[in-house]
């Protein structure tokens, strides 16, 4: 039976090409707003290596202090002392890492060779490894005792590797960063800029620094299980308490912790019920714009359904009059037409992974010349999501006359098929 629908469907659309492509188009460019939107999340939040624990991970960004005397405050990132007195003592989470905030771009040159390269620097600890799992070509990360110990060891990827050495073994030489020499100990696959936390050519621990206790601090933590977020969040209040205890009564307010959703918000806030209120809010809004998105195109494809159906009410009638039910008329019109939902949806998505690459400098904070890993583009949730859409947007756009058209009167059919004619 759905066969034959299907086979219909296609006649149908071949039959008036000018509305079905109206049709068509409709549909695919409501589609496009909404799969431009949601890849875009996607890409951000999607577990994939070497960001494979996003759905795990917490992070606080920031710290605000207050002087118990009212003598103002201070914001900014997190301090050496909150990050080692008070966060790299949390027992809930699997692993805490702290990173350099400052992702620095420094000249770097083989030892003892004057010509040098630019190159991403990221400072950061031990665990920072077992929360990102990148691909090691060759050696292996700085381990907890190498990290402990401030050894100059240096991680980078396949392409810094090329430029320095060429053709050359690279693993064991020496690079200089800032005039200090580190030695390479891990070569790993190069990592696309739309991973925030896991980009950058060279690696080195933070304790390798001399002023490591100057540099502004973040922290991840990584959970056994997203379900004990809750029981995270509440230890890291209660070190909030323990500070002000153990500081004459000043305040500390850490900015989360904060799932990796709502750390790509990149919100403000002083305070936990401020930050609860603006997650709040972000989230109304983006049903606000999902709604309207589905319901306004929708509404004007609904006209394009019923003018179709008005050309076939004599069929219809013909139908109920040999024995169709009401559902099976319903189920008929709602199957036709979502055949003209699907291909919209289908152009919908490419037209949107269009707009993703060309506006990926401004939708997902990357410069232009940045490469989209295609395992961040293609996934079982981002089709499922487009079939949803369509079905969406099927009954919200036939659903109305199709309706109509299963309660037709069989004799006001045929009827009003020879008036029309």
């Amino acid at each position: 039976m759905y066969k034959i629908y299907f086979r219909q469907a296609i006649q149908l659309l071949l039959q008036n090409k000018l509305m079905s492509i109206i049709a068509i188009l409709g549909t695919a460019l409501a589609i496009t707003m909404i799969m431009t939107i949601i890849v875009t999340e996607e890409i951000k939040n999607i577990n994939v290596p070497p960001e494979v624990h996003r759905d795990r991970t917490l992070y606080i960004p920031y710290q605000i202090t207050r002087n118990s005397s009212g003598g103002g405050q201070n914001s900014g990132y997190l301090t050496y002392e909150t990050v080692h007195q008070y966060l790299k003592r949390l027992e809930q989470p699997e692993y805490v890492s702290a990173v350099n905030q400052h992702v620095e771009e420094f000249n770097i040159n083989p030892e003892g060779v004057d010509e040098d390269i630019e190159a991403t620097v990221r400072i950061t600890d031990a665990a920072y490894w077992k929360i990102l799992s990148f691909t090691f070509i060759q050696g292996r990360p700085f381990t907890e005792e190498e990290f402990q110990s401030g050894m100059p060891y240096a991680v980078i990827t396949e392409s810094t590797a090329r430029k320095l050495f060429k053709d050359e073994d690279t693993l064991g030489k020496s690079i200089e960063i800032d005039y200090t020499p580190f030695r390479i100990i891990g070569i790993v696959k190069d990592v696309s800029q739309v991973f925030k936390h896991a980009y950058g050519n060279v690696w080195i621990p933070y304790t390798s620094s001399d002023d490591y206790k100057e540099l502004p601090y973040g922290i991840m933590l990584l959970a056994r299980d997203s379900k004990e977020f809750d029981v995270i969040s509440q230890e890291v209040r209660d070190l909030e308490k323990k500070y002000k205890i153990e500081n004459s009564g000043n305040q500390l307010f850490l900015k989360g912790p904060e799932n990796n959703q709502v750390y790509n918000m990149d919100m403000w806030a002083e305070n936990v019920d401020e930050m609860e209120t603006n997650i709040t809010l972000q989230k109304r809004k983006k049903i606000f714009i999902f709604i309207i998105l589905l319901l306004i195109p929708a509404l004007n494809l609904s006209g394009i359904s019923l003018s179709r159906i008005k050309k076939r009410i004599a069929e219809i009638g013909v139908r109920k009059a040999f024995g169709a039910k009401k559902y099976v008329i319903l189920i008929q019109v709602l199957y036709e037409n979502l055949i003209t939902s699907l291909i919209g949806g289908l152009i919908g998505l490419l037209l949107s992974y269009g707009i993703i690459f060309w506006l990926r400098e401004w939708l997902l904070r990357v410069p232009e010349n940045t490469l989209i890993p295609l395992n961040t583009l293609v996934s079982p949730l981002i089709f499922l999501t487009v079939f949803v859409i369509c079905v969406l947007m099927n009954l919200l756009s036939a659903g109305l006359p199709a309706w109509k058209a299963s309660r037709l009167v069989i004799i006001n059919s045929i009827n009003q098929n020879e008036k029309t004619t």
